[in-house]
């Protein structure tokens, strides 16, 4: 049977046929953008890539160092900017004081020295009120001379014709007749009862030199007696009574008092095994000749082991205690003040003050420098074993180091008084030492250290 041709089938498919070959179109048209978007993502990713690397590489190895470099300067800049507030401006406030006052004495005393003139004693009063209304022109002027004969024949005194004629003249007559016995030898006499003479007597001179003292003697101390008062009184050095009576600076004396005055300044020294004449000598810096002089010694050879004898000019050399301060006038502060409140789990901040005048910087600062005042408590940053305490003659002063355990040190240097000896153990919070500026310091600060496995790190990643 034919099939019939209808249009309107014909007419369908080509639609269809149209859409379809559009969606197709359409699809391949999106394809094409969406992959010239992927394109477009993978370059602003891989500048994207590109540029972060540079970023970092700048910011690393250019910005950070500039960065440090900066807060260095700055850090700096404040501690200049503090030393000049707290040192420089009372040193150079100190210095204006005491240079500008001398200077205006000095200009004083010259411009009086420049108004002075010489004096005569006969000028003296010529200038007073007083003068000028009761002294006529010439009174004082004229000078008398009396002097007295004595009559051979009579034996007694009579006066001068001359100095009647001279009295005379400013219309003053005098007919007194000296009284009194006659001085047998004129230039011997004394001073007469009733005349107008004055003799020089014979006098006998004195011996005025002082007696030279050769061995050590004991004075006891009077009322209103002082150190240097005694010292000048025996002809000696302060620093020789202080050094033989062991006397500090600041310590006074009494009444009472007994204290061993040496021949010479200097010092003492018992003989001991092994001295030998140089060897004192060099230790006291002190001459050999003179000790065997005052000694009154011939040669070495008399030297006696516990034998004292007197070092004139001598020095006593330093002594360096291991666990006490090289002054004796700072108080123990332990009685002051009461330990640090401890923190668990990080170190105790060591001094009273937080106040950083000098960060940790590796090997160019090996601690933290911590602004404080003399005399301040440093505290024991945790539980430990004193393994240091004395004098370090490398920068430190004196100097605390702690062991902590675990190869954990801390180290505390510049201290003006120590309080614990070495093999002492401690809390954390104890007051082990007083600050102070010892060592190789330019002002009262507490050097401090971390020090862990024998390697310096930065304490403030402890405390």
């Amino acid at each position: 049977m034919p099939t019939n041709y209808s249009p309107n089938r014909k007419e369908s498919s080509n639609l269809m046929l149209a859409k379809k070959n559009g969606i197709q179109l359409i699809s391949i048209i999106s394809s094409f953008f969406i992959l010239i978007f992927k394109m477009i993502a993978g370059i602003l990713w891989i500048i994207k890539l590109i540029l972060s690397n540079i970023m970092r590489f700048g910011i690393r190895y250019f910005l950070l160092p500039i960065y440090k470099r900066v807060k260095s300067a700055k850090l700096k800049i404040q501690g200049f900017h503090k030393y000049w507030q707290n040192q420089f401006g009372e040193n150079f406030s100190r210095n204006i004081i005491i240079y500008g006052g001398l200077t205006l004495l000095s200009l004083f005393a010259t411009a009086g020295n420049l108004k002075a003139r010489e004096i005569r004693p006969e000028e003296i009063g010529k200038n007073s009120g007083l003068y000028s209304l009761l002294a006529y022109k010439g009174d004082f002027d004229m000078l008398i001379e009396e002097s007295l004969i004595i009559n051979e024949e009579t034996g007694n005194f009579q006066i001068n014709e001359s100095n009647n004629s001279a009295l005379s003249e400013v219309g003053v007559t005098s007919n007194v007749e000296p009284t009194g016995t006659p001085i047998d030898n004129i230039g011997s006499g004394v001073l007469a009862q009733e005349g107008g003479s004055l003799v020089r007597p014979n006098l006998t001179a004195t011996d005025t030199t002082q007696q030279i003292r050769n061995k050590i003697i004991t004075y006891v101390v009077q009322q209103k007696d002082t150190i240097s008062e005694i010292a000048e009184k025996f002809d000696l050095s302060t620093n020789t009574i202080l050094w033989e009576n062991k006397i500090g600076p600041r310590d006074f004396i009494k009444p009472g008092q007994e204290l061993v005055i040496l021949p010479v300044t200097g010092v003492t020294h018992t003989i001991k095994k092994g001295d030998t004449l140089n060897a004192v000598a060099t230790k006291y810096k002190a001459k050999s000749d003179d000790i065997l002089e005052v000694n009154k010694l011939v040669d070495a050879s008399e030297l006696r082991i516990g034998a004292k004898i007197v070092v004139p000019d001598g020095i006593p050399p330093p002594t360096y205690n291991s666990y006490s301060s090289y002054s004796s006038g700072l108080a123990d502060i332990r009685n002051i003040f009461k330990p640090a409140k401890t923190i668990v789990g990080k170190l105790n901040w060591p001094t009273t003050s937080k106040r950083i005048t000098q960060y940790f910087r590796g090997w160019r600062h090996s601690g933290l420098d911590i602004g404080i005042k003399k005399g301040q408590p440093i505290y024991s940053a945790n539980d430990g074993i004193v393994i240091t305490s004395g004098w370090n003659s490398g920068g430190y002063g004196y100097y605390i180091i702690v062991d902590h355990g675990n190869g954990f040190h801390t180290l505390y240097a510049h201290n003006s008084k120590l309080y614990v000896k070495k093999g002492e153990r401690v809390k954390k919070g104890d007051i082990i030492a007083a600050s102070g500026s010892t060592g190789r310091s330019t002002g009262p600060h507490l050097h401090f250290e971390v020090r862990v496995n024998g390697n310096r790190v930065n304490p403030l990643d402890y405390l």
